[in-house]
């Protein structure tokens, strides 16, 4: 592993690009060209004419320009649904405006945090500056959790005094505007969250099509106030909002915290398994101890792989080449795999399907299954071998 700037990297890139149009043009083979960076590898096969050029910088250019947008237009909306409250006087806008307030903060979060996750790793950090995305769903979690007590606050006083309502159709209108703006923001966010595998974005998104849910519920209570006349609802649509925004800011603590430390992600570990299942070799006879973890959009992952104990050193790091490879193939965003091998002892050879292997002492039985479940234990010799478990277990009530 090494590090590179981007424009170190972009420029490599090109010249990179160059000398592959070049091999081309001098009748060069379709052969697949392989270019590494911080970020992980990039192949460019000669025939399809492409260059890997600065497919990531492209990446996390997209996802500051979506953070730049989402600031820009939560200020936007806030102005229109606060300009709505001060027109109409209604609780219920007022808890939705309010709700905005938060969307503007966590804009501003999201755009300081997509910048510092940009950052390749250095030496003060190894393993990048990703984990800044969960640190920034975090503080918007914590923003969220703020507004409702205070939207929660305004309904009950308005609950105690009375409500004091004008102008609800043009306040709705308005708001009825807003809403569909910010639908269309929360399905782009979310839509470049999953593409980037940004948790900032993502987490912003979701918030923001939450607030949608919220306009559409307060739309709807102030039409009923219009039509009815029972003024009563515009505090309690206001308390409702309160109570589902402080659900969706409790969501994305929980996430932020998860992110943080680093719990496990069964989806990640069912890939990694899925990965190792397809790629295995006749001389990968076990695999245990399997953990990933993300650093934003980086993924790192780390693995105990039981191989023939006669193997070099030269083998040893082609088969590490291997598992680093298929484990980012097509990820512009990359990270890092480590693998740790372990020795093969006499009682793994019922478990090694190797053919031509010198130092045998059993035959061959059944190779040991490539699945999470097996591959993901701590502790190789209590699944592997089950009965070494009860020969302890039966050694110590002896001692006893």
């Amino acid at each position: 592993m090494f590090s590179v700037s981007r424009r170190e990297e972009g420029e490599r890139a090109t010249v990179i690009g160059a000398r592959i149009v070049a091999a081309k043009n001098a009748g060069a083979d379709s052969r697949p060209f392989l270019f590494r960076g911080w970020h992980g590898a990039c192949s460019v096969g000669l025939g399809a004419e492409g260059v890997c050029m600065t497919s990531l910088a492209k990446l996390e250019h997209s996802k500051k320009r979506a953070g730049q947008l989402a600031l820009v237009v939560g200020v936007l909306l806030f102005a229109g649904k606060f300009s709505a409250y001060a027109l109409t006087g209604s609780t219920a806008l007022f808890a939705d405006a309010m709700e905005s307030t938060v969307n503007i903060i966590a804009a501003g979060m999201m755009v300081i945090a997509l910048a510092l996750a940009a950052r390749p790793p250095d030496e003060h950090h190894p393993y990048g500056h990703g984990k800044v995305e969960f640190f920034s769903a975090g503080i918007e979690g914590a923003a969220i959790a703020a507004a409702a007590l205070m939207i929660l606050a305004e309904g009950i006083r308005d609950l105690v005094q009375g409500p004091a309502l004008q102008r609800l159709g043009l306040g709705m209108g308005i708001l009825a505007g807003c809403t569909v703006a910010n639908a269309a923001l929360g399905a782009f966010l979310t839509r470049e969250g999953r593409r980037t595998r940004s948790m900032a974005l993502a987490a912003d998104g979701r918030h923001v099509l939450t607030d949608v849910w919220t306009s559409a519920g307060v739309i709807g209570g102030l039409l009923v106030v219009h039509l009815t006349g029972w003024v009563w609802a515009d505090p309690l649509i206001a308390i409702a909002v309160a109570i589902n925004v402080v659900r969706e800011g409790v969501a994305l603590l929980r996430e932020a915290y998860a992110g943080l430390m680093d719990h496990a992600d069964p989806e990640t570990l069912e890939f990694a398994a899925e990965v190792l299942r397809t790629e295995r070799r006749d001389s990968w006879i076990d695999v245990h101890g399997l953990r990933s973890w993300s650093s934003g959009a980086r993924r790192h992952f780390d693995l105990h792989l039981t191989v023939p104990r006669f193997f070099d050193v030269e083998h040893l790091h082609r088969i590490h080449d291997r598992v680093e490879t298929k484990l980012f193939q097509g990820d512009l965003q990359g990270g890092d795999v480590v693998v740790h091998f372990d020795p093969c002892e006499v009682d793994h050879c019922a478990r090694c399907s190797m053919a031509d292997c010198s130092i045998r002492e059993a035959p061959f039985r059944e190779a040991l299954p490539m699945v999470r479940e097996h591959i993901t234990r701590s502790d190789e010799l209590a699944f592997v071998f089950p009965a070494f478990q009860g020969s302890v277990a039966g050694s110590k009530s002896e001692e006893a």
